[in-house]
C-alpha cells in the first residue's frame, strides 16, 4: 500500500489564508514533511492563517495527527496561526477513500475559485466519471 502524502498549498491573493491541503496516508513518519511547509508559509505570509487540511486523507494514524498538532504548538514561528482540521471518522476502504478526497478536495479548490467569478458556476455535481 502506498504510505505517502500529497500536498496542494493554496494561497490567498490577499495574502490572508494559506491552505494546505493533504491526501494520501498520513503516517506519524510522513507528518514530520509538512512541518517545512507550515514554517515556509508562516515566512512569507507572516500575518495569514495556515490552515492544513486533513480531511481528504485517506489513511490517518491518530498518533500522526496528534504529533502535528504538538509540533505547531510547540514551534514559535507557527504560533496561534496554525489549524488543523483533522478527519471525522475513518474510511472503509482505502482506494474508495481516496477517489472520494480526491473528488471533494478538487469541488472544493474549484468552489473557492468560481466564488470570485462574476457569474457564479452551478452547483457541481460529482459522478463516477469524474
Amino acid at each position: 500500500m502506498n504510505r505517502k502524502i500529497s500536498v496542494l498549498v493554496e494561497v490567498d491573493l490577499d495574502g490572508q489564508y494559506v491552505r494546505v491541503n493533504v491526501t494520501g496516508a498520513l503516517t506519524e513518519v510522513n507528518q514530520q514533511g509538512l512541518y517545512p511547509v507550515l514554517r515556509r508559509a508562516r515566512t512569507m505570509l507572516p500575518g495569514a492563517t495556515v490552515t492544513v487540511d486533513l480531511t481528504c486523507v485517506h489513511d490517518v494514524e491518530p498518533a500522526a495527527v496528534d504529533l502535528l498538532r504538538w509540533a505547531a504548538d510547540q514551534d514559535e514561528s507557527l504560533g496561534d496561526a496554525v489549524e488543523i482540521l483533522a478527519p471525522e471518522t475513518a474510511p472503509a476502504e482505502p482506494a474508495v477513500a481516496a477517489l472520494e478526497g480526491r473528488r471533494r478536495l478538487r469541488s472544493r479548490v474549484l468552489q473557492r475559485r468560481s466564488a470570485e467569478l462574476p457569474v457564479p458556476l452551478p452547483e457541481l455535481a460529482l459522478d463516477a466519471a469524474s
